[in-house]
């Protein structure tokens, strides 16, 4: 039996949440009657440990310097199925396909609401309209939440492409080894994990630490917005409430720790951060411009996750808010992850389109 060869695309080795759902597909494949190869375009300063001799290690500072080489391994590994999750690659791949320059079968994995992802200049902009007319011809596509798929759907692909699959997450192994962490414990506690940009909204609810002198900020995380965020700290003058941590792999101690997590977004896919945080026992405020968190009906209903209408609501009612009754000496709190996909269940449903559509 001949297998399905199929080549996973991503850009570096980077640990966001789209790199992190990928990854995790690769190094928990298995299945008898697929070929996966995973092709990084950028592996420069890697640190990445984990070995494989399935892996594509390329080293192009820029994507669009890579497609030669990809044309040329495409045809080389004689590959069925490339799988990819950013749009700017995706947009290519289509367009490749399109002009027939490639003949392969396209899984595209949307990270993100194309909307208003794709805004804030003239390059954005002509890739959202790119991409908005080559979605159709991917043979599938693979999001995240309700809304996502009734967005894509208005461009015209047909339903039976799009498949709705969330993040996997490991309970077990993010619970693993955890010891409950708290910098303070006089304040409520929030924590925030993820880059410190734009569309995280963090410049958003720093008043609040202003209002509020029992509440504390942890931020956890890198980007191009910390400098203004720490100006804005230093001028409402809560630099005492508000602590930058910086980049942490692994921050579950304190995750385990916090009273809450706090994702004030202006917009996400679905953001494994919030699945760490409710696997961890800890729940998660956030606003119902989050759109797939809107999914998580069960634990809306028993308030493990919190949406506001807006910031301003966060604002009024986050002052009634209360530490956890541990806060002394934080222990580990049950799960309060109620329907989640396992990354053996995520690889059977995403091997299941490969083999649909190769």
């Amino acid at each position: 039996m001949n297998k399905k060869k199929v080549l996973i695309v991503l850009p570096s080795y980077a640990t966001g949440g789209a790199e992190k759902v990928i990854l995790s597909y690769f190094k928990n494949f298995n299945n008898s009657k697929i070929s996966l190869k995973l092709l990084i375009v950028n592996s420069k300063g890697s640190c990445d440990s984990f070995k494989n001799k399935n892996i594509l290690n390329l080293n192009y500072s820029r994507f669009i310097y890579s497609i030669p080489k990809i044309l040329s391994i495409l045809k080389k590994e004689n590959i069925s199925v490339i799988v990819s999750t950013f749009p700017n690659m995706s947009t290519i791949f289509l367009l490749l396909k399109l002009l027939n320059f490639i003949k392969v079968k396209i899984i595209v994995r949307q990270p993100n609401i194309i909307e208003k992802s794709l805004n804030g200049n003239i390059k954005l902009y002509i890739l959202k309209i790119t991409y908005k007319f080559l979605i159709k011809f991917a043979d599938a596509v693979v999001v995240t939440s309700e809304f996502m798929r009734d967005e894509i759907l208005k461009y015209r692909i047909k339903r039976e492409k799009v498949f709705l699959i969330r993040n996997p997450i490991s309970v077990e192994e993010t619970r693993k080894d955890i010891t409950p962490a708290r910098l303070n414990t006089n304040n409520l506690t929030l924590i925030f994990v993820g880059r410190l940009v734009y569309q995280k909204g963090i410049d958003r609810v720093l008043h609040l630490l202003a209002i509020y002198k029992n509440i504390e900020l942890i931020l956890i995380g890198e980007g191009k917005c910390e400098m203004n965020l720490i100006k804005k700290v230093k001028h409402l003058n809560i630099e005492d409430k508000v602590k930058f941590l910086g980049k942490i792999l692994k921050p579950y101690n304190l995750i385990a720790g916090a009273d809450y997590f706090i994702l004030p977004s202006r917009w996400e896919g679905l953001p494994n951060c919030v699945l760490e945080s409710l696997a961890l026992g800890t729940p998660v405020l956030s606003t119902k411009q989050v759109y797939s968190l809107s999914d998580f009906k069960k634990n809306i209903s028993n308030r493990s996750i919190v949406l506001f209408d807006s910031i301003s609501e966060l604002t009024k009612k986050i002052g009634t808010l209360e530490k956890r009754k541990d806060y002394r000496k934080p222990k580990l709190r049950k799960s309060l992850l109620v329907d989640y996909i396992s990354p053996t269940n995520f690889n059977k449903k995403i091997n299941k389109i490969i083999l649909k559509i190769a």
